[in-house]
């Protein structure tokens, strides 16, 4: 009988801290952006989570965008991607695990400031929103990083880093 290991079980979780891994896998997507035709799946995921907007908070983001006219500035990133695409995929599991598996609203923005920060690369200043404090936003990281090591402790994370 074959012993067949999955990728989670085979990948080497010391390498990189929990913020490390997540910041590779957005090194990762950047570096495979224009090679895969596919959608990204945490942004596809985000998209179909049950988020519940009241009609006014639904009419404040549409009018915010409406009203953006700063065009989004072109970085060069200094990050290499040093993942395999398996790790990179196996990183991405673990967010859409904890995406696909909640109700809570408090726990989806904790992973979509997660997703921004680290899979799209945004500073502190540009988490900041009308409704969130870039000291909020370090929060909600904090909180979301908290949840994904609390639900997967072989991943190493230190603690009030960000």
């Amino acid at each position: 009988m074959i012993d067949k290991k999955h990728v989670m079980q085979t990948m080497d979780w010391s390498k990189y801290d929990l913020p490390g891994w997540l910041s590779q896998c957005g090194a990762w997507q950047r570096s495979c952006r224009n090679s895969y035709r596919s959608s990204n799946p945490i942004a596809v995921a985000m998209k179909k989570a049950k988020v519940r907007l009241s009609k006014a908070q639904r009419a404040k983001l549409i009018a915010y965008y409406l009203c953006e006219e700063e065009q989004p500035k072109i970085k060069r990133h200094k990050m290499t991607c040093d993942i395999t695409d398996n790790e990179a995929r196996a990183i991405q599991r673990l967010v859409l695990d904890v995406i696909n598996g909640t109700d809570s609203e408090a726990l989806l923005d904790w992973m979509q400031v997660i997703i921004s920060r680290y899979f799209n690369d945004r500073s502190w200043s540009q988490l900041e929103t009308p409704d969130r404090t870039v000291m909020d936003a370090k929060y909600d990281v904090r909180c979301g990083l908290a949840v994904l090591h609390v639900r997967y402790p072989f991943i190493q994370y230190v603690k009030g880093t960000v």
